[in-house]
């Protein structure tokens, strides 16, 4: 296959927008689309090196997953093993069990589907899972495993129907993504029926699925066009976007379009510039190295970066990719790519991989072992697995009263909207941030039917926008249900931001036509990490006076802002926050000796007790 410095320049567009925006800088709100670009590029190239070699008759399974293994695994390796060793230093028992996990799941090509039980992408805690990155290899190498034995059917049993076969299988996972970001977004992200069209894209590129431009001058207004498209998502995406489907669509076509069209381009010439080459040369190590390096740093020092903090970060990433290429990847693969024969190399290769499983599972089993925690820090640090405790259970009420991410078809109104004729009938109604209060609300008040409508993400307010668990929620809620008069009083939480206030207005204001007594609780402390290993941390270190550094400060900018607005309101404004940080100084611990939070801000079962009892009687 033809060598192509452009695309090389290509990758170093896909990966250095990553690289900053897991570094923090917001201005690049979409840098996570560098990683679609990559789906793109790899589509293309390995369609192509496979149909090539196919129309050759000279194409060997064995023979290719010798190349992936080679081009693959010892970056890979190096980079996990290395991890797990830092691990052992810096990382506290939890963390360093689910770094263990992670490193076995990424070793085994399932990486993707391990954070899409664990990990929220996009939420704060995840900037302390030094592997989370490894999510995205997990597709590539799914797809790698499959693609190959898809296309021998196709050119076997139907090789003039190739194009057509490819195009619906792309515009299918299109739409399986489409539905899955509405219906079930941490799928959508993670899983490989909702990405597989991004890698068809570049397959259909391969195949030619595209028109032929020769006028110059429209190639150039077309690749410019791309970069274009490239820009947009990468300033004008955000993680609140609906995303993969469709907004992925922009930066896909972007690197497509640059593809099919950018080669001798200006576009295509400034790709193919030394320095931007030989940052795509480098792209793999430094997509696999960059992350690691920033999440411990953030573990030891917090997780706010300084711009000298980033700059330094940024050049160790470059540093270790640097070393990572000219001294992994290019000497291993160069010895290995003159050996012929396969068998050597993959055995090779699944003995690295034994080496990795085992070394996960022997930090797993002795995680306990390394950074040992006082008891009190111990028992701190234990409510990182709070979701997993029955407290979490009986305090949520998940599935038939709140309804989460990939469970909101199983809300049930019969049971959470059951109203009792004879006693005051109270409505907890928003997100998770409302729902963590059901169960502190009616054991307060236990003569009273308290009744819960909350769903994961969802702020209540009228003309609810966002996933359809959202809508559904929300606008039975506020639309159906409060109108028939059952409701006396309504308590209104959410995990709200800034764009949320008019809106919260306007539902105080709708409400108080059908003469319901409204309580609106505002947003809580929150800490830029999980509050348990952050509290735990900072008490082995024996300065749990540290922690007001992790706090999240645009919360209480937002608590003045919620209040404000709702003193010229008809209604009662509890501020959480003022409750948990009285005095510029905030309670740490719940009533029964554990932290307020269980993750970056939701309160334990303990807590939300504690916070409710404080609270004006409803």
């Amino acid at each position: 296959m033809k060598y192509r410095s452009d695309i090389d320049g290509l990758r170093s567009i896909a990966v250095i927008p990553i690289v900053l925006f897991h570094a923090g800088i917001s201005a690049m709100s979409g840098g996570f689309i560098g990683v679609d670009i990559f789906f793109v590029i790899s589509g293309y190239l390995i369609t192509s090196i496979i149909v090539r070699e196919m129309n050759e008759d000279r194409f060997s399974i064995v023979e290719f997953y010798r190349r992936r293994v080679v081009r693959i695994f010892p970056a890979l390796i190096f980079m996990l093993l290395a991890v797990l060793l830092a691990g052992t230093f810096i990382m506290l028992p939890q963390e360093l069990s689910g770094l263990g996990h992670s490193a076995i799941a990424a070793m085994l090509f399932a990486a993707n589907i391990y954070f899409w039980f664990t990990a929220d992408y996009f939420d704060s805690s995840a900037e302390t899972k030094p592997l989370l990155h490894t999510w995205s290899l997990g597709v590539e190498e799914q797809f790698y495993l499959l693609f190959p034995l898809l296309l021998l059917l196709v050119i076997r049993y139907a090789p003039s129907r190739m194009r057509t076969i490819l195009a619906a299988m792309t515009f299918i996972s299109f739409l399986i993504g489409g539905y899955a970001t509405l219906k079930h977004p941490q799928a959508a992200f993670y899983l490989i029926p909702a990405r597989a069209w991004e890698l068809g894209i570049g397959a259909m590129i391969a195949v030619g699925c595209y028109p032929s431009l020769r006028s110059e001058k429209v190639r150039n207004g077309i690749a410019i066009f791309a970069i274009l498209l490239i820009l947009f998502g990468l300033f004008w995406i955000t993680p609140s976007s609906l995303f993969p489907a469709p907004w992925a669509v922009i930066p896909c076509m972007g690197a497509a379009v640059l593809i099919i069209y950018g080669e001798n381009t200006l576009i295509g010439n400034i790709l193919s510039t030394s320095p931007v080459r030989w940052i795509g040369k480098i792209s793999y190590s430094l997509y696999l190295w960059h992350w690691p390096i920033i999440t411990f740093y953030r573990l030891r020092t917090g997780v706010d970066l300084q711009m000298g903090e980033t700059i330094l970060l940024l050049a160790l990433s470059f540093v270790a990719a640097a070393l990572s290429y000219y001294f992994v990847e290019q000497p291993v693969m160069a010895r290995l790519r003159s050996s012929k024969k396969s068998g050597p190399i993959l055995i090779g290769g699944f003995a690295g991989l034994g080496a990795v499983v085992l070394a996960g599972i022997f930090v797993v089993v002795n995680a306990k072992s390394f950074n040992q925690l006082s008891p009190v820090a111990a028992k701190v640090a234990s409510y990182s697995d709070y979701r997993s405790l029955p407290d979490y259970k009986v305090q949520f009420r998940r599935g038939p009263c709140f309804a989460g991410q990939n469970d909101a078809a199983q809300f049930d109104p019969a049971l959470c909207l059951k109203t009792s004729p004879d006693r005051r009938n109270i409505l907890v109604v928003g997100d998770s941030h409302a729902a963590q209060y059901w169960r502190a609300i009616s054991l307060r008040y236990p003569n009273d039917n308290v009744m819960q409508a909350t769903a994961s993400g969802c702020r209540p307010t009228i003309d609810a926008d966002g996933a359809e668990r959202c809508t559904d929620v929300m606008d039975y809620v506020f639309e159906k249900y409060v109108p028939t008069g059952v409701v006396d009083e309504i308590v209104i939480a959410g995990r709200w931001k800034e764009k949320d206030v008019d809106k919260l207005v306007k539902t105080v204001r709708y409400l108080d036509k059908y003469h319901v007594d409204v309580t609106v609780i505002g947003p809580t402390v929150e800490y830029q990490g999980e509050t348990p290993l952050l509290l735990a941390r900072s008490l082995a270190d024996g300065n749990p006076d540290e922690m007001p550094d992790y706090i999240d400060p645009t919360r209480l900018t937002l608590d003045h802002l919620i209040k404000d607005k709702m003193r010229h309101e008809d209604l009662t404004y509890v501020s959480a926050y003022d409750l948990i940080c009285p005095n510029n100084g905030c309670t740490l611990f719940a009533p029964d000796g554990g932290p307020m939070q269980f993750d970056y801000g939701h309160l334990t079962l303990s807590a939300s007790r504690w916070v409710v009892k404080q609270m004006p009687k409803l």
